[in-house]
């Protein structure tokens, strides 16, 4: 099945409005880690995630203006409630590793996808994500050896979220 556009396929289109939502969720993800942070006094983590937050936005707009720039409208879709609620900035952190494997798993299905059809201006875009996706595992596969090295005592705590207040900057 062919859309109205001759150099993105209905899979490709499927797949890059899937990241759109897929990047916006993760968006509110981090916003309700934020949140989450702000008001159990990690102030630094909620800068954190919410910069995060922001990221993705952009993120997702990549992929909706090669939709567009493609005549395709992208799909405005309603996006789950994340989780709201988190036992500790610890396990917060793990469920963003979490998170961002799934996300990577995601980018390389769309990358292989548009190499498969040859599509390579959609295999660019792909291999761009997977390269954030490095980054961002890379930012949280950092935040979780600090938890396993240091343990969750306050004081650890409070230091871990000095560090995720200097990487919001």
């Amino acid at each position: 099945m062919k859309t109205k556009s001759e150099f993105l396929s209905t899979e490709i289109v499927q797949l890059l409005n899937y990241r759109v939502e897929q990047e916006e969720f993760s968006s509110r993800t981090y916003l309700s880690m934020s949140l989450w942070s702000i008001d159990k006094g990690y102030l630094g983590a909620g800068k954190l995630f919410k910069k995060y937050s922001e990221e993705e936005l952009e993120h997702a707009g990549k992929a909706r203006a090669m939709l567009l720039a493609n005549g395709v409208q992208p799909i405005t879709s309603a996006l789950k409630q994340p989780e709201q609620e988190f036992e500790n900035l610890p396990k917060a952190i793990q469920i963003a590793f979490a998170h961002e494997t799934e996300i990577t798993k995601q980018c390389y299905a769309l990358t292989k996808a548009a190499y498969k059809e040859e599509n390579y201006m959609v295999a660019e875009l792909g291999l761009w994500y997977c390269k954030e996706q490095a980054e961002e595992l890379d930012k949280f596969q950092n935040l979780l050896d600090r938890c396993n090295a240091f343990g969750e005592k306050s004081d650890m705590l409070r230091e871990l979220d000095e560090e995720m207040e200097k990487l919001s900057e």
